[in-house]
């Protein structure tokens, strides 16, 4: 039997429609009663389609091949050889994958005989198709556990290392992983609980690169191509493999309240201190006489009611309208470069699971409009939550009936201003008339 290549067409396997059958609230009524409410690894062998796994891995070599020519390392990609850590990376960025290499021909060609292992963080930044397909996948998921306090966000993971170079390890405390497997080789999976897990005097316990002592103690899960896996938050594991295979490992991301509250008051600080490169001199005043830090609480432009707690809550509400707009990722995708034609009969439409999201600004006469994760502030006018409303309603809209929606004489202007912003942090998609 011959089976297509990454590149050819891959008809309908990931359209919405279908990834809403298929991952209905059923199926995840399902993941939750076999996981025990997301607290048991389990794999699950009815997941993806084998055209399905074949789709999302050539998305996968177009992340590698963007990274590669535009972003270079800048989205903490990490590649390891034959064991090792390499720390340039503008060879191996030349070889990024091309369109026409399926992923067996661009390992060839790329690493020959090497082993290697390569990991992309953020990776909900990037292939707008893949980013779509898990949010389809996810939604039911989201409205049945609710949202992550902080989100979702997915790793790549590919190589035929014989085990994850990290060795066994932890991930950051809070963070259970759906690993959708593409394949085309398998995938092992290790995991201990604390007290399974016992490590020598003197013996490395994060990291440990030791690991044949500690195999038969292990729980094992071995998966395929198309199959998912689960794994609760806070679980010692190793990931080992002997054959090529590429897996999206997604994120739920909680955390302690403390590391929390942590997050919230960084995102307060980067709300509201204001950047200064001033030096401060050795202060020569008496002990009780604190003048001397004013000039810095001086940074911190507050509002007149600015209780700490209040502008915790509001980082907080402002994390959440944007998880919400961006289908519960934590990171905002690429902003678009290109500017697309917008003429009268240019068709306008919203890519679902994504909402736009508003709500006043803290200034009077100002909206503030969330847009895949990013927030937008815009001087608020007659029929600017209108025309969202009628986008997140689905459907195509011609840029002449949007501006219609809107009774100033610079309808148009506003109209085409709003429709770019919107473009360029990919709210929308434009079509010719």
């Amino acid at each position: 039997m011959n089976h297509p290549r990454e590149n050819e067409t891959m008809d309908n396997s990931l359209s919405p429609a279908r990834l809403r059958q298929q991952f209905d609230a059923g199926w995840w009524s399902g993941f939750l009663a076999r996981t025990e409410q997301m607290s048991q690894p389990c794999v699950f062998d009815d997941a993806l389609d084998a055209c399905q796994a074949r789709a999302m891995r050539r998305q996968v070599l177009d992340i590698l091949a963007e990274v590669g020519q535009v972003h270079q390392a800048k989205y903490g990609y990490r590649l390891w050889l034959d064991g090792r850590q390499v720390d340039d990376l503008d060879e191996h960025f030349s070889l990024h994958p091309q369109p026409h290499e399926d992923i067996e021909d661009w390992v060839r060609r790329a690493f020959g005989e090497r082993k290697f292992g390569i990991i992309l963080n953020r990776g909900e930044k990037f292939s707008p198709g893949l980013s779509q397909a898990i949010a389809h996948i996810l939604e039911p998921a989201l409205k049945m556990i609710g949202m992550p306090t902080e989100g979702i966000l997915f790793t790549v993971f590919l190589g035929n290392y014989d085990m994850t170079p990290l060795g066994i390890h932890k991930d950051s405390p809070g963070k259970s992983v759906i690993h959708f497997h593409l394949g085309p080789g398998p995938k092992t999976m290790y995991t201990w609980g604390d007290d399974d897990y016992v490590t020598a005097p003197g013996e490395k316990r994060l990291n440990n690169m030791n690991i044949a002592p500690h195999l038969p103690s292990a729980v094992r899960h071995t998966f395929g191509e198309g199959q998912l896996y689960f794994m609760p938050e806070n679980m010692f594991h190793l990931g080992m493999q002997d054959q090529l295979s590429i897996g999206i490992a997604c994120w739920f991301y909680n955390r302690s309240d403390h590391d929390f509250a942590c997050e919230l008051l960084h995102r307060v600080r980067e709300a509201h201190l204001r950047p200064s490169g001033i030096m401060l001199k050795a202060d020569r005043r008496p002990i009780d006489d604190i003048g001397a830090v004013e000039s810095a609480l001086s940074l911190l432009a507050l509002p007149s009611d600015g209780d700490l707690r209040a502008l915790m809550r509001d980082a907080y509400r402002d994390l959440r309208y944007s998880l919400f707009s961006n289908g519960g990722y934590r990171n905002s995708p690429v902003p678009r470069e290109d500017k697309p034609a917008m003429h009268a009969d240019s068709r306008i439409a919203i890519e679902p699971p994504y909402r736009m999201l508003c709500r006043p600004a803290p200034e009077a006469g100002r909206l503030e409009l969330y847009v895949r994760g990013t927030k937008i502030s815009l001087g608020n006018f007659p029929g600017l939550e209108g025309i969202v409303d009628r986008l997140n309603g689905g459907g195509k809209l011609a840029v002449a009936d949007i501006v219609a929606m809107v009774d100033d004489p610079l309808a148009e202007k506003k109209v085409h201003y709003l429709l770019g912003l919107l473009h360029r942090y990919r709210g929308i998609a434009v079509t010719p008339g």
